[in-house]
């Protein structure tokens, strides 16, 4: 007899020792001793994790750290088909005997003596159980006493467990090949369905495969498996479970088997989620990514590299956030995970670098809520500031030019860094930081003098993510939340960082693209179909460029460089990170069915206003703009910049202020002295923009402010009212009725203009009937003669 069989018949003998050994109580001994391996379910060394996007579409399967890809199930998800051919397969009286069953081990036996060769083994599913969760599922030599003990801790697991229980651990354990564990990775990654739907055929098949992965391979060994398969079809007809029909029908059914993919898509998300011990074995974590996204993103990503591949610059990274909700869409961490450079695998979404002059909208936004306006007139001028914590600083722009006086909403859109300076030292570092905080830039870890001014500047390094995250706060009027990258994190409480208003004033001139032109001597690449608000930024060294912004719906955050830090071609935030960001942009919003405006049109109010100063217009001011004031916030100061003045030899400039007089000049504070003398080198009144531009202390008697100008504003419909046409009626009508205040001057005729067109005048008390068209409108009143001043507040309605 071969030693092979000698050994196996010796193992098979185990029942009848088994028996023997309890006659003489020596077996109630072995199994006190044998113990029972309940601790080891606990143990995950069989379950993999599934990571999936939104849809429940696969993004990555995660290994155990025995490379197994388990998903334990319960067994009304695994269905009766696969646990009836597997029943039948492997321990068909499973649900009669203890752990033992005698009547397989003599079968076996004589099996095994009749032809003289190991045919089948007598193991109980209950007895396989105890063997890998001894073994941790690898395969280990083992010896009688090794058997013996297994026999003894199989009965001992019976006496604590439910047969269900047992069932359900065995199940989940049983190798299927190709590191599939288990009814649930078997069934989907050979036949891309679940368990519980899988055909008599298809469970047939898979539950041939556990007696030998390795010499089973479906995709080596096709033959091998079907006929093994077409076997337990017979027992399974032959137990009564199939009927001949059933039978047949499983016979003829072609086996397609799936080809053996490994999805890897969002590598740096999947990684972040790993590295934050936040996917736990034999789950499936669903994340907030839209698959569809985030491979047109990783394209677009590609295209935009290879075209500016002369420039120096090798990585990218970008995130697309659902402003509603927090949720991160799309997650790029960089251009190539599989680069063979090492740089592909570094997350630039959560590496820390300089922003630039992206942080620059929330300096403005601090201004805002402090009474600074819009519209208000700045000094871009050559300036050294004294830091708080001793020493001084000069900035430069990113030109090294000076653009003089310009509205903070155009040096906000335009990216100038003097005049973000300026405010920083006006509210001081820690004031930002702490504001900055309040918005999630948790990377700002170090105290306020250590950034000092330079940190309106983006002086210190943030990650990727936290931008995106202060930007979604600026999309939601203020509102900070967390971001959210997986369906199970929870919302968190929001923080309202900024007012709405104050936030609708910052996405204003983010969204204006002829407030960029000044300084940045154009619109940008940002020429979309939509009002989007953008900034843009660029580290020292030309090493970092930047894009940042939003819709009402979505935000999108770009990064553009090199993963090592080494500079670019001069690339900045526009030339480089901003046509990525144009084209993410409006991938993004592809999918958004109605787009929302940027903040809600009650939160601001058209004012007419001095084209040059943003103040409402003075006596003096022929050139007016309408720009958008918080309301109920509009400054009270008329234009003090344009003055009336006459000739007057006395005066350093040759002309004096007097309101009585026709001629108009521009005069600026002494901020402007060291500018206004290196623009107007060569003489002493130079005609600039049409006017005169002089330093005020070269024009005497201009320190009398101009008198309060008054303020003329629609008050009928109130703001954000809506209309119901009635469709019985064919014509019908709104009343519109403005008020003046601030001044008993008559102002006479009023004209009433909708939607910028003019559309009927009227005296006092300045009450208009128009037409009810269906649509969005605004409205607004002025003097029929344009020489009057005043300030002009509109409303906005709806008709429905």
């Amino acid at each position: 007899m071969r030693p092979r069989l000698r050994r196996w018949l010796l193992g098979l003998s185990l029942g009848t020792a088994a028996i023997s050994a309890l006659t003489c109580g020596a077996w109630s001994v072995i199994r006190s001793r044998a113990g029972e391996p309940t601790a080891a379910l606990g143990d995950t060394w069989h379950e993999g994790h599934r990571v999936l996007d939104r849809r429940g579409r696969l993004l990555r399967e995660l290994t155990s750290d025995l490379g197994l890809r388990g998903q334990p199930r319960d067994l009304d998800d695994i269905g009766p088909r696969l646990l009836t051919a597997t029943l039948v397969s492997e321990d068909r009286a499973f649900f009669d005997h203890d752990g033992l069953d005698p009547s397989a081990v003599a079968r076996a036996l004589l099996q095994s003596v009749r032809h003289g060769r190991l045919v089948s083994g007598a193991s109980t599913i209950t007895q396989q159980l105890v063997k890998m969760l001894d073994a941790r599922g690898q395969a280990r030599a083992r010896g009688l006493t090794d058997k013996l003990f297994e026999v003894a801790r199989a009965q001992n697991l019976e006496e604590l467990l439910g047969k269900d229980e047992i069932l359900l651990a065995y199940l989940n354990r049983l190798p299927y090949g190709h590191g599939l564990t288990g009814p649930e990775t078997a069934a989907r990654g050979y036949f891309g369905v679940a368990p519980h739907d899988l055909s008599w055929a298809q469970a047939a098949f898979l539950a041939v495969l556990p007696r030998a992965p390795s010499y089973l391979d479906p995709y080596a060994y096709l033959d091998r498996v079907l006929l093994r398969q077409r076997a337990l079809l017979g027992a399974l007809r032959d137990a009564g479970e199939l009927t001949d029909r059933e039978h047949d029908r499983a016979v003829a059914e072609p086996i397609e088997l799936r080809p053996l993919t490994r999805p890897f898509f969002a590598p740096h998300l999947v990684d972040a989620l790993r590295l934050e011990g936040r996917l736990s074995p034999g789950t499936a974590t669903t994340t907030t990514l839209d698959l569809d996204l985030q491979r047109d993103i990783e394209g677009a990503v590609r295209v935009h590299l290879a075209a500016i591949a002369d420039r120096g610059a090798s990585d990218a990274a970008v995130l697309v956030v659902d402003n509603g909700t927090g949720e991160v869409l799309a997650y790029v961490g960089s251009a190539d995970f599989h680069s063979d450079e090492i740089s592909g695998q570094v997350d630039m979404v959560r590496a820390r670098r300089q922003p630039g002059s992206t942080l620059k909208p929330f300096v403005y936004g601090l201004a805002f809520a402090a009474g600074h306006h819009g519209p208000e007139l700045t000094a871009d001028v050559p300036t050294t500031f004294q830091e708080p914590g001793g020493g001084s600083y000069t900035p430069e722009n990113f030109d090294r030019g000076f653009e003089g006086p310009i509205p903070l909403r155009e040096a906000l859109a335009g990216s100038l860094n003097i005049p973000a300076v300026r405010l920083a030292a006006e509210l001081g570092p820690a004031a930002i930081l702490r504001t900055l905080r309040d918005l999630g830039l948790r990377s700002l870890d170090r105290d306020a003098d250590h950034y000092g001014l330079a940190l309106a500047l983006g002086s210190g390094e943030i990650e990727l993510r936290e931008l995106a995250a202060a930007y979604v706060a600026l999309a939601r009027g203020g509102e900070s939340i967390a971001l959210r990258f997986t369906t199970t994190d929870p919302p968190a409480a929001p923080a309202q960082v900024f007012t709405p208003e104050v936030a609708a004033v910052v996405t204003e001139a983010l969204s204006d693209p002829l407030a960029r032109v000044r300084g940045l001597h154009g619109r940008g690449p940002f020429a979309l179909a939509y009002p989007v608000a953008v900034k843009t930024g660029t580290s020292s060294g030309y090493r970092d460029t930047w894009t940042v912004g939003y819709t009402r719906e979505r935000t999108v955050a770009v990064w553009l460089g090199n993963a090592d830090g080494s500079p670019t071609a001069r690339l900045t935030g526009a030339s480089g990170a901003g046509p990525l960001f144009a084209d993410v942009m409006r991938r993004a919003m592809a999918d958004v069915p109605q787009r929302r405006p940027l903040w809600e049109p009650e939160l601001l109010v058209d004012v007419e206003v001095c084209a040059l100063s943003g103040a409402p217009v003075g006596p003096a001011c022929d050139e007016r703009v309408h720009r958008k004031f918080s309301r109920g916030h509009v400054p009270e100061d008329s234009c003090g910049y344009h003055v009336h003045v006459r000739p007057d030899r006395s005066a350093p400039a040759g002309l004096r202020c007097d309101a009585k007089a026709s001629v108009t000049a521009v005069v600026f504070p002494a901020a402007y002295d060291e500018w206004l003398s290196f623009r107007t080198a060569g003489g002493d009144t130079p005609d600039l923009f049409g006017r005169p531009w002089l330093p005020r202390a070269r024009v005497p008697g201009c320190d009398d402010r101009p008198a309060a100008i008054p303020t003329l504003r629609v008050v009928a419909p109130a703001p954000g009212t809506v209309f119901a046409l009635d469709q019985r009626r064919a014509a019908q009508t709104i009343e519109v009725r403005a008020e003046l205040d601030g001044s008993g001057v008559d102002f006479g005729p009023l004209a009433f203009l909708v939607d910028g067109h003019e559309v009927g005048r009227s005296d006092w008390p300045y009450k208009l009937k128009i037409a009810a068209e269906p649509g969005d409108h605004e409205v607004l009143a002025r003097p029929a003669d344009p020489r009057q001043a005043v300030r002009l507040e509109s409303t906005r309605f709806s008709v429905r």
